[in-house]
């Protein structure tokens, strides 16, 4: 019965529904409308959220991605850069370990010889009267000029009471009895000290007596507008030209065997020579006894030779750079010294062949 009942009722009701009134009278469209705009705004709202939460997840990814990309970076720096460090620490061990092993040891008072063997004169004027000085005066007393010709303008028995006078004053000077007339004064003087005033004296009075002992009696200005006058100037030009030629040999000599470098080169003199070198070094050092002071160092030394075998190669190298060096220098002075004698010859053949046949003549040598 009850199910009966039931059945009337949802008949009754569906009914209802069905009629027209109920269908557009008693059914809302604004209502239908606004579920509609509602639904649609839920859709679009939760499908934004979907949006933000999909791009959210998106960037947190690249960020984690960028913060990986940096941890590998840097972990391949940091790889790097303890291969760079391993890559010194080997060299340095490298190194040490040749350092250890006497490579880099200097030779045999390298560092001494190495501080300016070769730099001689440093820089400075000689200490003494140079050879150049000794020549320069030397013509001006043959041409009569200054206080040094004053012998040779007065002539005669002048020229040979100064000649005497230096002979009796100058004895046993630089070690010789008669240094005036001993030219071993100079060539074997290791360092000639013309500082000393009567060394200097000696020096120059030794090449006087050589290169022109007497020297005639300047021609006046009266004598020189007379022909023989003129023949006297000639003669005389002609006769300094070519002793020339011996004061410029005498430069040399006296140039490479005066005084100079200064304390500097005194002082690594006395500390190079040793106590084996055989000559004396005193506060004077001439660039000739520099050099020599080398030579005896190494190549008269017998120690030298002996440390030869005890050198590492690069010092061993070094040693021979620098008696490469102290070759080629040694080599330069011998050249320079070859110039002057080349002069000297060409003086000499000039000399003989005055008067012959074929040579022109040639004006009357002075007395």
């Amino acid at each position: 019965m009850m199910g009966s009942a039931l059945s009337v009722f949802a008949a009754a009701w569906l009914f209802t529904l069905s009629t027209p009134g109920y269908a557009f009278g008693g059914c809302s469209c604004g209502g239908v409308q606004n579920i509609v705009r509602s639904a649609r705004i839920n859709v679009n709202n939760h499908t934004t959220e979907v949006g933000n939460y999909i791009v959210d997840n998106i960037l947190k990814g690249v960020a984690q991605l960028s913060a990986y990309s940096k941890r590998e970076t840097e972990a391949a720096k940091r790889i790097a850069e303890g291969r760079d460090q391993n890559a010194v620490l080997l060299e340095r061990q490298k190194i040490r370990a040749a350092a250890e092993g006497g490579r880099y040891d200097p030779a045999t008072s390298a560092c001494i010889d190495l501080s300016g063997v070769l730099n001689f004169g440093g820089g400075q004027t000689s200490q003494g009267v140079g050879g150049i000085d000794i020549a320069n005066l030397s013509r001006n007393r043959s041409y009569g000029n200054g206080p040094a010709g004053a012998p040779v303008r007065s002539g005669g028995l002048a020229l040979a009471q100064e000649i005497k006078l230096d002979r009796d004053t100058l004895r046993n000077v630089g070690g010789f009895a008669d240094p005036t007339s001993d030219v071993r004064l100079l060539t074997e003087a290791i360092t000639l000290d013309t500082s000393d005033q009567q060394v200097a004296q000696a020096f120059a009075r030794m090449v006087n007596n050589m290169v022109d002992p007497l020297p005639p009696k300047p021609v006046t200005t009266e004598e020189a507008k007379t022909p023989a006058g003129l023949a006297r100037i000639a003669a005389r030009q002609i006769d300094a030209t070519r002793r020339s030629a011996s004061h410029a040999v005498f430069t040399y000599l006296g140039d490479i065997a005066t005084p100079t470098g200064g304390t500097e080169l005194a002082n690594w003199a006395r500390d190079a020579a040793g106590p084996a070198y055989p000559n004396a070094v005193g506060d004077k050092v001439s660039s000739l006894q520099a050099v020599d002071i080398f030579v005896h160092s190494r190549f008269a030394n017998p120690d030298w030779h002996q440390s030869i075998a005890k050198m590492s190669p690069d010092a061993v190298m070094r040693e021979l750079l620098l008696t490469q060096a102290l070759d080629l220098h040694v080599n330069w002075m011998r050249f320079g010294l070859e110039r002057r004698v080349a002069a000297v010859e060409a003086a000499a053949l000039a000399s003989t062949i005055d008067g012959t046949e074929g040579a022109g003549g040639g004006a009357p040598l002075g007395n």
